[in-house]
């Protein structure tokens, strides 16, 4: 019985020593968890109550055009809710952790875990969904492409310029190139040279679906350790 006993003793030991470690990956993801979770929330916030950004998608006088916000709504509600999410996710988490709570560590594992599944759902459907995104941000090109046109403003131009220069593309397919647009065009010889901007992004999506996809998915993986270890740990307060 003494070699029994002390395996036992030796498995006991390992597993205080986990769930110690454990508890201090949780407190320290949690942490790194809120931060970034602030930080989406903040900024879509800012999104949506700059006035430039805002001025952009939501034009109502008469001397500009009105272009579709959907895009812009979605993408400030994503990083409103999902910062929102994260924040109360975390700082729920950090009390767990912190207060040796088994019943809130429980509680945890469980949104972890329907956040990771999410976050992998939403991996999945970005990349099966990459031709109707690549569409859609192509459309919201060319309506932020007219409404330079027609209103001249700067804060419309640096966002072409930006597109322009990270695709190194210019103008619509089956428009011409005026002066003024040419000026936010990466340089050439000739700036018609350039391929128009909508097949650009839709390649550019193309391509970087894996990536994002991967991203997603790495990041529901790193979810389900911190599942794992939360479960460790809870399974420590009970043998205490």
């Amino acid at each position: 019985m003494k070699p029994s006993t002390e395996t036992s003793f030796q498995i006991d030991v390992v597993a205080d020593r986990c769930g110690v470690v454990c508890k201090y990956i949780l407190i320290v993801f949690n942490i790194i968890f809120t931060v970034l979770g602030f930080a989406s929330l903040v900024f879509g916030l800012w999104l949506n109550f700059q006035d430039n950004a805002r001025d952009m998608f939501n034009v109502n006088d008469g001397n500009k055009a009105r272009i579709d916000s959907n895009i812009f709504h979605i993408v400030v509600y994503i990083l409103v809710i999902l910062g929102s999410v994260m924040v109360a996710l975390g700082i729920f988490g950090e009390h767990a952790a912190c207060n040796d709570n088994k019943i809130a560590l429980q509680v945890f594992c469980v949104f972890l875990f329907l956040l990771a599944v999410a976050t992998i759902a939403v991996g999945a459907l970005a990349y099966t969904s990459k031709d109707t995104v690549g569409k859609k941000f192509g459309e919201l090109y060319s309506d932020v492409y007219k409404l330079y046109e027609k209103n001249k403003d700067e804060t419309v131009a640096a966002t072409l310029k930006f597109v322009h220069d990270l695709l190194h593309c210019c103008g619509s397919a089956g428009v011409q190139l005026t002066e003024m647009v040419k000026k936010t065009c990466p340089k050439a010889d000739d700036a018609t040279r350039h391929a128009a901007c909508q097949e650009s992004i839709k390649s550019f999506i193309d391509q970087r679906a894996p990536l994002v996809t991967g991203a997603f998915v790495g990041t529901g993986a790193l979810l389900i350790t911190q599942v794992i270890c939360a479960a460790l740990f809870s399974s420590k307060i009970h043998r205490d």
